[in-house]
């Protein structure tokens, strides 16, 4: 077995060349950055597989992170945008329920979940 060590910008450019994942710049390094912050915290090396990244986290605007986990407030929100009324408080709920699965809120407005 071949191992090889990635830097936290090859690790990003890895995330950002998937086809089939739809990661900013902004998320694949924050993302790539949790995941090297984890390897560090647990003492041991993280096998990166871009696959399992993509499957086990998203990057979500803010629209799509209230259409994905709006419903862990327990209230009916509306299918459009006119949520945004209201953004601040519910978003503010949204990310209290779905604390412990954002990895990164990211200064282009996006989040980083590890997906439930």
């Amino acid at each position: 077995m071949i191992k090889r060590t990635l830097t936290t910008s090859e690790a990003a450019h890895i995330l950002l060349a998937d086809e089939y994942a739809n990661w900013t710049y902004e998320g694949a390094m924050a993302l790539a950055r949790y995941i090297e912050d984890l390897s560090e915290d647990m003492g041991e090396d993280v096998e990166f597989c871009h696959v399992a990244i993509r499957c086990d986290f998203s990057e979500y605007t803010a629209n799509d992170l209230v259409a994905q986990y709006g419903y862990t407030i327990g209230r009916d929100l509306p299918s459009d945008d006119s949520w945004a009324a209201n953004c601040e408080e519910i978003m503010s709920e949204i990310k209290e329920a779905v604390e412990e699965h954002i990895v990164a809120e990211l200064d282009n407005g996006n989040f980083i979940v590890r997906d439930c």
